[in-house]
This record gives C-alpha cells, sequence and structure tokens, in this order.
C-alpha cells in the first residue's frame, strides 16, 4: 500500500509540474522582462525582471520584493495562449520574500506576517507565491533556492526536485 501511495504521490508531482509550464510562452508577449514562474487553467504568472527590488542584504538572510503579473489570452482562447498568441496583463501585484540561506526557508509577506513556503507543498498552499520568490532569488543572485534541494522517489529510483532546469533558463533568455 505505502508503494502504491509513493507511485500515486510521484505521479501527481510530475504530472503537475510538467503540465503547469508546459504550454504557456516562456515570456509574456516575448519580452524577456516578463519571466514566467507559473501556469494553471488559462492562467499564467510572470515576474517582472525590472520591478526586482532587494530590500535587504544582510546574509544569511534577505528580502526582496518583485511584482508578478497575472495575463491570459488576448483573444479570450486560451488554446492560442498555449500555441504562442499574446497575452494580456489582467493584474499586477507586489510580492516580498523574506529568506534564511542557513536554514533554507523562504517566506513570503502576508500582511505584515511572514508565512513559511513549503518547497514541497502543494499549489493551494505555495501556488504562484514560491516560483515567483525562487526566481526572484534567482535573479538577484544567480543561485538557486530550493532549486538544489532532492526529494527521492521510491518509483522512479532517482532524485526530483521542486524546479525543473527549465524554470532557470527562462531568466536567462
Amino acid at each position: 500500500m505505502k508503494k502504491v501511495i509513493s507511485l500515486l504521490s510521484f505521479i501527481v508531482v510530475m504530472c503537475f509540474a510538467a503540465v503547469s509550464f508546459a504550454n504557456y510562452p516562456s515570456h509574456l508577449n516575448g519580452d524577456s522582462n516578463f519571466i514566467l514562474v507559473d501556469g494553471h487553467m488559462g492562467v499564467a504568472w510572470y515576474v517582472d525582471r525590472s520591478s526586482l527590488n532587494v530590500q535587504k542584504y544582510a546574509p544569511p538572510e534577505y528580502i526582496i520584493a518583485v511584482n508578478v503579473v497575472s495575463a491570459d489570452s488576448v483573444v479570450g482562447d486560451e488554446r492560442d495562449f498555449y500555441s504562442g498568441g499574446q497575452g494580456k496583463i489582467t493584474g499586477v501585484k507586489t510580492y516580498r520574500f523574506y529568506y534564511n540561506w542557513n536554514t533554507k526557508r523562504m517566506y513570503h509577506d502576508k500582511n505584515g506576517t511572514w508565512d513559511y513556503l513549503d518547497p514541497w507543498g502543494s499549489w493551494a498552499d505555495s501556488g504562484i507565491r514560491m516560483p515567483a520568490g525562487e526566481m526572484a532569488f534567482y535573479l538577484a543572485y544567480n543561485l538557486k533556492f530550493y532549486g538544489t534541494m532532492q526529494k527521492y522517489s521510491e518509483y522512479s529510483k532517482s532524485y526530483y526536485g521542486p524546479f525543473s532546469e527549465d524554470f532557470y533558463r527562462n531568466a536567462q533568455l
């Protein structure tokens, strides 16, 4: 029974990771300032590289703020957006993140309180915020924060991480 649950968990995580990014453009309308960090049900979220603001640099502690834009299809057809069509910005939100390098813990500013973002948590708990925080740290320091973590899958007999190399590659284009 434990192997079945482990297998199902692994499949869900791998499918979610692959599907959530599979079809959205890496950069909103070809603008390399807008880097894809998450996607779900026809909406994509992009970190705005030009808004990155390092507010605290005191290793091992860091605070970074960055704007995240949400976007969907300009023509109202997510299939068009998926196949490279233009996107329109539907919202902009500034996120603040606190990082502690020694404990390898990332937090999101939730109304003045630092809320922990679990690298292995569900999308409902950490979607959009965690990948945005990971990308902000990578853009600021060219270092992976949670991206160096790995978990072992009994099913595939291999290790996997919370982010693919493609995730970071989008920041380099």
